[in-house]
Formats: structure tokens, sequence, C-alpha cells
């Protein structure tokens, strides 16, 4: 079969969506495999963006048309004819679009919050704190932020479920991360709320203007899940004093709770009885109920992390007498990490999962933590972290403020500082810059 399929034939947008869902078919490429493509060419193309671009009627941005039909094999010949085919849909006329005070009106008021998947554990204080801190105030803005791992964004989604019903007029969701484009995100949020993909301003400043100016008197509820900087929530914030936006981070985006009356919530990790509870969820109740006390040691093992406690479930060996606690002894044995690897799927993991943290940090940031890795595990004071990095007390101080506000270091009582479990484990792993892997 052929892998070429004509962008020519497309009479609308979506036509053209639909051909080019059927040009990823005909090259039998994955949204993993599209995404790794565009990584090696110097693109950016998340599973997320190309699902929600794939899913929709309206033209993508040239930039995503571009990335996708390169991933997908085309040449630049290929790559041309569709963005000229995008180009003439684009400026075609299209039906206009219903207007209420002078703004686009939604055509269907969006319902874009992904599933909730299983029940939330152990979060009744801090859904409560989302509550309050929404409740009353105008255009609220809340940062769920916690480590890596934590449950964060299922925070998030099982609250914005719980209170859509607030928000009549759309709940709208978008994935960030440091290398997204915003173009692409604001493009998506403008299609969401019925602005033709001609009429979105190729400047971001204008497209948020815009996105601003259709949301601003109506009720809507904005999640933006894995936000990296304090600018991209003030760019795509909406202005309406009915609206509300909730954005997850891992860092604690202090700036906006400063300068932008950001509530912060913080999300720590699960008690030792809500951990053991999660691990059940996941595993199963019978086998947990038999090996609790191992459960309770796996928990600790896990730092008490959601996401590393569903990794050790599906580590599990069924076939053991004592499934659980085999797997705490393999942990203790051979290394957490190794022993919680996730096998075809390393973009789950807690490596892949840690690295997006780890990526994020400047040099000296990732030298303490290399440094404080290999110190007791017990806690440092500012003073034994400025030693290891062979730095000033000053300068450790604001490095360790940096990884505190990213919760990659936790500080404890008597100005001292420690690195939880596995990711002292993973800080341990990686190698400086100037030290490549021996093959």
């Amino acid at each position: 079969m052929s892998s070429y399929v004509d962008p020519g034939a497309a009479r609308s947008s979506g036509e053209f969506v639909a051909l080019l869902r059927l040009r990823r078919e005909v090259a039998g490429l994955s949204y993993r495999q599209l995404e790794r493509r565009a990584r090696q060419d110097g693109g950016c193309l998340p599973p997320s963006t190309v699902a929600t671009m794939l899913r929709r009627s309206t033209l993508p941005s040239r930039e995503l048309v571009v990335a996708y039909v390169r991933a997908c094999g085309g040449d630049a010949d290929e790559v041309a004819a569709w963005v000229a085919v995008r180009t003439r849909l684009a400026t075609t006329v299209e039906a206009p679009v219903e207007r209420r005070g002078g703004v686009p009106s939604f055509p269907v008021p969006p319902r874009q919050l992904p599933p909730c998947g299983v029940a939330l554990v152990g979060r009744r204080d801090r859904l409560a704190e989302v509550d309050a801190a929404t409740g009353g105030a105008e255009s609220p803005l809340v940062v769920v932020t916690g480590a890596p791992g934590v449950g964060k964004t299922a925070l998030a989604v099982h609250w914005a479920h719980r209170v859509r019903d607030r928000f009549p007029d759309g709940q709208l969701y978008v994935e960030l991360g440091a290398s997204r484009p915003l173009a692409d995100v604001l493009g998506e949020l403008l299609a969401a709320v019925g602005v033709p993909a001609g009429s979105v301003p190729a400047d971001d400043r204008q497209a948020a203007a815009l996105f601003r100016s259709v949301v601003a008197d109506r009720r809507v509820l904005l999640l933006v899940d894995g936000v990296v900087t304090a600018e991209q929530v003030r760019l795509l914030r909406p202005g309406g004093s009915d609206s509300c936006m909730v954005v997850t981070s891992r860092d604690r985006l202090v700036g906006l709770a400063v300068y932008d009356g950001a509530r912060v919530v913080e999300t720590p990790p699960l008690e030792r009885g809500h951990a053991v509870r999660v691990l059940a969820q996941a595993a199963g109740e019978r086998l947990v109920s038999a090996e609790l006390t191992a459960a309770g040691r796996l928990a600790e093992l896990c730092d008490r992390l959601p996401l590393a406690l569903r990794i050790a479930a599906t580590a599990l060996d069924p076939s053991a007498t004592t499934p659980i606690a085999d797997l705490v002894v393999r942990m203790r044995a051979f290394g957490r990490l190794a022993a919680l690897e996730v096998h075809g799927d390393p973009e789950v993991g807690l490596d892949a999962v840690f690295g997006r943290s780890w990526e994020a940090l400047d040099e000296v940031s990732r030298g303490l933590l290399r440094a404080l890795a290999a110190l007791p595990p017990g806690g440092v004071t500012a003073v034994a972290a400025a030693a290891a990095l062979e730095t000033t007390v000053a300068l450790a101080r604001t490095a360790l403020g940096r990884l505190v506000n990213a919760h990659l270091v936790v500080r404890l009582g008597d100005d001292r500082y420690a690195v939880p479990g596995l990711l002292r484990e993973y800080a341990g792993s990686v190698l400086p810059a100037e030290e490549p892997a021996v093959a």
C-alpha cells in the first residue's frame, strides 16, 4: 500500500484532518513513534497533541502539520503540498459563527476533562483546599503542586469533575510542558470555543487576547496540566471574573502567588495507610491484606508516591508465595528504580518522570542534587551542602531553595535538607555531562 495520501482531495477542514489520520495509518506509526521521529528532527510532537488534532475537525496549525507530515515520512515536496492545502482551506470563507456580545459563541460547550480514572485516596483535605480557594474569589487561580509522581493531575482532574456543573459554558483541558509551543495550546483553546482556524492570530499574545475576549463573559473552567513557568499561566489565564483556572506544576511557581493572587495547594506524599490502600486498589485487596506488614514496607520504599505504588503493583510476581515481600527484597538488593522499571513503555516509568524534572534544572542545581544524593540520607545542612559543592553557603542556600520549590529536596528541621529515596537513587545514577557513560 502506498504511503502517499493526496491532501488536495480535502474540501473542508474536517476532510483535511481525516486525511491526516489516514496518512498516519498508511505509515503504520503509533503516536509515540511519531513523537520520537519529530524529536530526532529537532521538533516537538507530543502524543496528546496529535490525538487532539486528529480528534477534531478544525485545521491544525501550520507548524503542527509540518512536524506531523515529516514524522510520517513525508519529504519536502509532500510537506509543501500539505501546507498549501492547509493555506487554501484557512483562507476559504467558512460558515459564519453565531456571535454574542461581539465575540463568537460556542457551537458546543467544550467538555474536555479527561476521565477521573480510579478513586482518589487520601486527598480529602487537599480537595477542600481547592474548594476554599475557588469558592468566593473572582477569577480564581490555583496551583496544585508537588513532587513528580505524587498525583497532582489526578487531584486536579478529580476536583474539576466534582465542580463541573459550576461552569456550564465549558471545561477546557490542555497539557503543557517545557517544549510544547504555546501557539499550539492557544490554537486548541480557540478551536474549542468556536474560533475558526483561519481566524487564529499568529502572534501568541494576540491569540491569548482573543481567547480572553471569547470567554470574558462566560463561566469557564480551564485546567492546565504540566505548567513549567509562571509566564505560561499568565498568557493563558482567562480574564472574566466568572472563570476559574487550575494548573498543575512540579514547581511552586511562587511568583504567581506573589503577583497574581494564586493559591498554592501542596500535594504531599500519601500517609502510610493511604499508600497501602492505593497499593490494594492496584494489586487487589486480597493480596495486600495477606501481606499487610510487607505492604507497609513497600509503601515506604515507594516514598508513598501513587505513581510508584501503581508501578510496584505491576511488578509483583503473582506466582510467588509472598509477592509483596519478594518485591521488597528485590528493591533492597538491586535498587528501587531497577525493580520498578516499566518494560514496554519507558515513557511512563519513574526514570522518565524524574528525568523531566532533572532536565528543567540548571547545572548548579543538578550538581547540588548529585552531591546531596552522595551524602548521608538523614539530611545535611546548607554548610555541608556548600562544602560538597565547593561553593559559598549563600549560593548553596539559593540552589537548595530552587530544589525545594521544585519538590526534589525536602527541608527538614534545624536547617537540614534531604533527597527522598527514589529521587536520591535517580540523582546518584545520572552522570555529569562531562563524564560520559562508558560502554
